[in-house]
């Protein structure tokens, strides 16, 4: 019984580093602002769906919380980590929500996980920066997050594939 939590606690601790070491890898080597500010892949996001299909809800909660701490220790506690945390907030409360239903796939739930996550961002930043207007830029995060979120499910279920032929040989 001992081993098994401690290779769990193991396995999730080599996926909040990935997760983290993602989300830094895509700031630095993929900037994506040229397309739109706030724009980005969100590479770090495969980690919390493969995290919640291979260990399930509480797990994928605690890495999502951590991989927002976490990137904050090296990108800084400003207004960066509340917009982060934010995002995060939203869009895994609507994974959590609609997987209790299960009618979407992957490809659902990392969409509006995405959706959610520029949706959770634009309400933070409208209320640090005081403004209403942020609303507005909510169509452009919706239409990459889509993009992305497609991208993010496709590779996702490439890597939970994969890690279910691991476990059968």
């Amino acid at each position: 019984m001992r081993n098994e939590s401690t290779l769990k606690m193991t396995r999730l601790a080599m996926f909040l580093a990935l997760g983290v070491l993602l989300n830094y890898a895509e700031a630095v080597f993929l900037p994506t602002a040229f397309i739109a500010p706030g724009v980005k892949l969100g590479l770090a996001n495969t980690i919390g769906l493969i995290v919640l299909y291979y260990f399930g809800v509480k797990e994928y909660i605690g890495l999502g919380f951590l991989r927002v701490v976490m990137t904050s220790l090296f990108t800084g506690f400003g207004f960066n980590f509340f917009i982060g945390l934010s995002g995060w907030l939203v869009a895994s409360l609507l994974v959590i929500v609609l997987l209790q239903g299960k009618q979407l796939s992957i490809y659902g739930l990392s969409l509006v996980g995405a959706v959610g996550h520029g949706v959770g961002q634009i309400l933070m930043v409208s209320q640090l920066y005081q403004t209403p207007y942020m609303i507005n830029y909510l169509p452009i995060l919706m239409v990459t997050g889509s993009i992305a979120g497609l991208v993010i499910a496709w590779l996702s279920e490439q890597v939970i594939l994969r890690m279910l032929d691991w476990s059968v040989s």
